[in-house]
């Protein structure tokens, strides 16, 4: 007989999970965005916490510079509020965001100048440019111009033009050890299988291959409240309440147990992707 010490307990036991209760909005989704645009504006993360530099971001950002010049239009796709897409005024002729979410545009249009235009635009349907109208085609986490059976991205991305996507593919570094139930645990061959979807994904958008990289990005989540805010980001009010009252408690116990001074580590996984359009 194996006795079972009072740690083990502590770890095995299951919090409550809100992606069981009737109203868990998948993230991603079309409600998700639109509950998200309607609460915060924008699809801003609302937890506090710090970062190891480099974050994802950054790489991503310096990536795409990597490619500009002066004489440069680029295309974001997926460009939610576009803090991000106006990162590249100045560095280009012309730069882009579409977005399907009219509240995302409407807040990214905020402080925009004869540079940068945002355009509420449907991905999934034929899209309002010009053959070979972008020299960079990219997408931080939103919809993917090059997958089977979609031909608007190589026909709006000029020949030898390059697209990039960035795609966050979840978190852990232990945070799905300590909170069981309220976060699910990933499967060993996890980060096989993620670079495997990628791989297969860039083979398939008949794009050149230039890079794909899987990679960690070090988080420090500041509080209890943050694990169940990361947990809940994009989540109605409604369901938010029931997650504090049932978990909030245990959170905090665990939490000071294992975070350091910094806060409570996590990983990011992404996978960047960087593809060639072939010339003619």
């Amino acid at each position: 007989m194996r006795f079972v010490l009072k740690e083990e307990l502590e770890v095995t036991k299951l919090l409550f999970d809100p992606m069981k209760h009737p109203d868990w909005i998948p993230p991603q989704s079309a409600e998700w965005h639109a509950n998200l645009s309607i609460e915060g504006g924008g699809y801003k993360y609302p937890w506090n916490s710090v970062f190891d530099e480099p974050r994802a971001e950054k790489i991503f950002s310096d990536k795409i510079i990597s490619f500009l010049h002066e004489n440069v239009r680029i295309l974001d796709v997926g460009c939610g509020h576009g803090e991000f897409t106006k990162t590249f005024v100045g560095k280009a002729k012309e730069v882009i965001g579409i977005d399907v979410i009219e509240g995302y545009i409407s807040s990214a249009n905020v402080g925009a100048s004869e540079t940068i235009k945002f355009l509420i635009v449907d991905a999934d349907k034929q899209l309002p440019f010009t053959d070979d109208s972008f020299d960079i085609i990219y997408s931080k986490k939103g919809p993917w111009l090059f997958h089977t059976g979609n031909e608007e991205g190589h026909r709006i991305l000029k020949p030898g033009g390059t697209a990039l996507g960035l795609y966050h593919c979840g978190s852990d570094g232990g945070l799905r050890s300590l909170f069981p139930g309220l976060y699910h645990p990933l499967p060993d061959s996890y980060l096989g299988d993620i670079k495997a979807k990628y791989e297969r994904q860039l083979s398939e958008s008949n794009l050149e291959k230039i890079e794909l990289q899987i990679f960690e990005e070090v988080e420090y989540l500041a509080s209890p409240e943050d694990v169940l805010i990361k947990k809940c980001f994009g989540q109605k009010e409604s369901l938010k309440n029931i997650v504090w009252q049932e978990c909030l408690a245990e959170v905090g116990e665990i939490f000071y147990k294992h975070a350091s001074p910094k806060g409570l580590r996590v990983v990011n996984y992404h996978a960047l992707m960087v593809g060639r359009a072939t010339r003619n």
